[in-house]
Formats: structure tokens, C-alpha cells, sequence
């Protein structure tokens, strides 16, 4: 990315609606503990930041809330999006990586899982996230994170129940994903 080049000016504006984007952000973020919420919280701030000082580079400052701020700060985070990351791909310790073990280790805690169980499910998940639609993609994925329904809700811009309809869908496509197939009779 390139080195952001507004200048000074902006600072002011951005620290009147800091205290509220903070609010929203740890709002948005409260399923998440310890380091991986303070990881995700300065990412989260500090893009906020950055959106702002684009804005306040067009000249629309005015256009400038906390609460979108916030919401498009968290979602860029959830997606992987990192300030001055050059992520590889496939780095085993990328964040994306690291969010999936963390956000599916109540899946495969189980005690009597042998190594090579758990890494069935880490593979199986990842086709199961294949095949599902963007949306539904990006929503189970939010959900394994540990969101829970009023907060994916809100990101995801429909009610709550509605998060719980596809809950459920999600959760009998992956039963159906990892039924074991019918013997040949």
C-alpha cells in the first residue's frame, strides 16, 4: 500500500469521532478474547484511520461517521484485509489461517481426536466452504469466528432471525457435507 499522504489537518476530525468508533468497533468485536481481540481491535482503528484520511484526501470529511467507519474497519479485518500486510497466500501462520484454527478449535477439541481426525475436518471444512455461495461463505466464516447472530446480523445488514434461518441451513449443509454415503445395497 502506498504510504498514506494527507496531511496533518485531518487528525482533528478523525479524534472528535474516535471515542465513538472505538465504541462501535469494540461492539462489533465482543465475541473476540485476548490477543486476537487486541490484534483486531488496533486493525480495526487503524483502518478506520486510514479510511478516514481517504476521505478527508477527497475533501468529504462530511461524509465521515462512526459507526460506517467502524463496520467497514471490522469487516476489511475479518476479510483478511491488513494495513501494510503482504500476506503469502499460503503462509500457514497468514491470519486467515490462524482465525480458522481458532474460530473451529470447538469443533475438534474434542480429547479423543487423533491428529489425523482433526486434519480431516480442517480439510473438509475448507471444501465445505467451496461450495457454498459467497454470502453463505463469508457469513459461515464470521459465524466460526465466534460473531454471534445480533452481530452478524448487523454486519451483514438483515435481522437477527433471519441470521438464525441460515444458521441452521449452514449447519445441515455441513451434516450433509459430512454424512458418510449410504452402502452400495
Amino acid at each position: 500500500m502506498n504510504a498514506i499522504s494527507c496531511t496533518p489537518t485531518w487528525h482533528e476530525g478523525f479524534l472528535e469521532l474516535l471515542p465513538r468508533i472505538e465504541r462501535q468497533v469494540r461492539r462489533l468485536l465482543r465475541g473476540l478474547k485476548g490477543e486476537a481481540l487486541d490484534d483486531a481491535y488496533s486493525e480495526a482503528v487503524a483502518q478506520a484511520a486510514v479510511n478516514y484520511c481517504r476521505l478527508a484526501e477527497q475533501g468529504r470529511e462530511a461524509d465521515a461517521y462512526a459507526t460506517p467507519l467502524a463496520a467497514y474497519a471490522v469487516l476489511a479485518g475479518r476479510n483478511g484485509r491488513q494495513l501494510g500486510s503482504s500476506r503469502a497466500k499460503h503462509d500457514a501462520l497468514a491470519s486467515d489461517r490462524r482465525e480458522e484454527a481458532a474460530g473451529w478449535a470447538e469443533l475438534i477439541a474434542d480429547r479423543h481426536a487423533t491428529p489425523a481426525e482433526i486434519a480431516a475436518v480442517r480439510v473438509d471444512f475448507r471444501d465445505w466452504l467451496d461450495h457454498l455461495p459467497e454470502v453463505k461463505r463469508r457469513l459461515a466464516q464470521t459465524l466460526a469466528d465466534g460473531e454471534t447472530t445480533q452481530g452478524a446480523a448487523e454486519l451483514f445488514g438483515v435481522s437477527a432471525g433471519r441470521i438464525s434461518q441460515l444458521r441452521r441451513e449452514l449447519a445441515e449443509s455441513w451434516r450433509a457435507f459430512t454424512a458418510a454415503p449410504a452402502p452400495p445395497g
